[in-house]
């Protein structure tokens, strides 16, 4: 039964070929001579050499029936998808090797000399040979050869080397990419993403991979590498490999100075920015522009602060207090609340005036040439700040 399906899959493909070209080829039979007579200039691979250089020459490999000895490899796929390499105006022919009925392939068929599949197309059995004969010679390559462009390493033995040449894992690139594909934009995938963006309850899992990379082969002739890389359209994913970002656990500051060191190791590019501009500015008449870049320099460090407060509201209830110097009484109230008592005014204007003087504090060791009247709008500026530092101050108690 499964000759009789593949029989007809392959029919009804040289059928559409005839179609394409009608004057070509008289009959199926004549496609098929054809057909036996190119497929020497393809190869069927799981590991392709174009992938490192698009002028690679040498032949590619296929690995197929080998134990992955517990390493994620081509020899973990069950069934690898098969790639061509060669003259991809031979590709016709790797389709027809590629078609596939109940499970069995005719690449399959012709690798075990059986060509019963085409014994349809013809009565002379010395054809239906030639035919199988051609078709095989797309399983193997030619003499081992590498290349210059193909990468290549000299390993030591003895007095002499190995040359290795890694080949680019075609198959397993693919079978990657296929699941990929499917978890980012399968119907399922789709379905779990619409439910989360909703809100919605789900059985289903939406599926992310972090940091993912794509590669792309080919340029604008992704066919000219192989294949199945013309079928992802000369595109492969990469995982990323990177180690886990390290991130330190969150301890309560020891005093009100580790506090502020704290916060200003947070923000010392922001400061340094800061620094910088003043001074490029120094010679500068004060327009528009310059108040706006340093308010919203300023409006950074304010951010920063404002994050870094929120973040200290985490930790358990009383850590403040419970300090060998503990912070004063706003700065308690602000970032360690044990009560449901807002903060006053009188207290958002303390933490406000503190940080502007520190602000002042670390500025000042590098602005020496600044002089009164500059020294004077900045101030201006920086008292604006604290105002709305003030402002956010209430809205977070």
């Amino acid at each position: 039964m499964g000759v009789e399906q593949l029989s007809s899959a392959i029919d009804d493909y040289i059928s559409a070929r005839l179609e394409a070209k009608p004057d070509k080829w008289p009959s199926k039979g004549d496609w098929l001579d054809d057909a036996a007579k190119r497929a020497k200039q393809i190869t069927l691979v799981t590991h392709a050499p174009k992938f490192t250089h698009g002028d690679a020459r040498g032949i590619g490999a296929r690995v197929e029936g080998q134990e992955g000895e517990g390493f994620l490899s081509t020899a973990s796929l069950t069934t690898p998808a098969i790639d061509v390499i060669g003259n991809a105006a031979a590709l016709d022919v790797a389709n027809l090797l590629l078609l596939e009925a109940d499970g069995k392939r005719l690449v399959d068929q012709i690798q075990d000399g059986d060509a019963s599949s085409l014994a349809v197309f013809t009565k002379d059995k010395v054809q239906l040979e030639t035919w199988c004969d051609g078709l095989s010679q797309a399983l193997v390559g030619s003499t081992l050869t590498t290349h210059t462009l193909a990468k290549q390493t000299y390993f030591p033995v003895d007095e002499g080397y190995h040359l290795l040449s890694p080949l680019f894992a075609s198959s397993l690139c693919h079978a990657l990419y296929q699941r990929i594909e499917q978890a980012r934009f399968g119907d399922e995938a789709k379905a779990a993403r619409e439910a989360r963006r909703k809100n919605e309850c789900s059985d289903l899992s939406v599926v992310d991979f972090p940091h993912l990379a794509e590669q792309h082969f080919g340029g604008t002739k992704p066919q000219n590498v192989s294949l199945l890389n013309s079928k992802r359209y000369g595109r492969a994913y990469l995982l990323s490999c990177q180690p886990p970002t390290w991130q330190d656990r969150l301890t309560a500051p020891e005093n009100q100075e580790h506090f502020w060191k704290r916060y200003e190791h947070r923000v010392a590019a922001t400061l340094g920015e800061l620094n910088r501009f003043l001074k490029s500015v120094e010679q500068a008449d004060n327009n528009d522009a310059i108040k706006q870049r340093r308010a919203d320099l300023v409006d950074d460090l304010v951010g920063a602060l404002l994050n870094y407060g929120a973040e200290l509201r985490t930790l358990p209830s009383g850590w403040s207090r419970a300090m060998a110097e503990p912070l004063n009484e706003a700065f308690c109230r602000w970032l360690d609340p044990i009560d449901s008592q807002a903060l006053s005014d009188e207290e958002a204007n303390q933490i406000a005036l503190a940080f502007g003087r520190r602000l002042n504090q670390r500025l000042q060791k590098r602005l020496t040439h600044v002089g009164d009247a500059e020294l004077h709008v900045w101030r201006r500026l920086l008292a604006r700040q604290l105002r709305l530092l003030k402002q956010d101050l209430e809205e977070w108690a």
